[in-house]
């Protein structure tokens, strides 16, 4: 049973962040039960998980962006410039952050659906995370199938090698 001075110092932890709470965060606070708001680590995941849940759907109407008529393109610029910046956030974010996110968003998109699924369940923050969940996943492939991961994960290289390859003079020079 929890004595009444740590019942009154979570409840006075309580009242003292509501205030400094706004928007999304408010809310996260808000939608959880009453002894959950006094539970300082449920408060900080909800929050996290609130934020992570806005930043992937940011990522995903910048990607997904598409505009059927070219009318302006000054705005459309501006409109996929503006959405770049509400998900990568250049003013809270370093140049190495924002790396390490489009880094592993294009490790996720090169990967197989399954592996991708099993890797975004586990909600990485950094490609590490991203590598060590693709890790376990095979493990646990290797474990139900017997070895044949070995062999999946060979022709998945193979066919990351063949869709890598460096560009041809010609290539380069339309690059450039």
């Amino acid at each position: 049973m929890p004595s009444n001075s740590k019942v009154s110092g979570q409840a006075e932890w309580a009242a003292r962040l509501l205030p400094a709470l706004s928007g999304e965060a408010e809310q996260a606070f808000q939608s959880l039960e009453a002894r959950d708001r006094e539970d300082y680590g449920k408060v900080k995941a909800a929050i996290l998980r609130g934020e992570a849940l806005r930043m992937e759907m940011q990522r995903q109407l910048f990607r997904q962006f598409c505009c059927q008529e070219v009318e302006d393109p000054r705005r459309i610029h501006s409109q996929l410039q503006e959405l770049c910046r509400q998900w990568l956030k250049p003013e809270r974010h370093s140049k190495e952050q924002i790396l390490e996110l489009l880094i592993l968003e294009q490790f996720l998109a090169s990967l197989p659906p399954d592996l991708q699924g099993w890797i975004r369940a586990g909600g990485p923050d950094s490609c590490s995370q991203a590598v060590a969940l693709a890790e376990d996943f095979l493990m646990s492939q290797q474990e139900a199938e017997g070895g044949k991961w070995q062999v999946r994960l060979q022709s998945l290289l193979t066919e990351t090698e063949i869709g890598f390859r460096r560009p041809t003079f010609q290539q380069q020079s339309r690059i450039q």
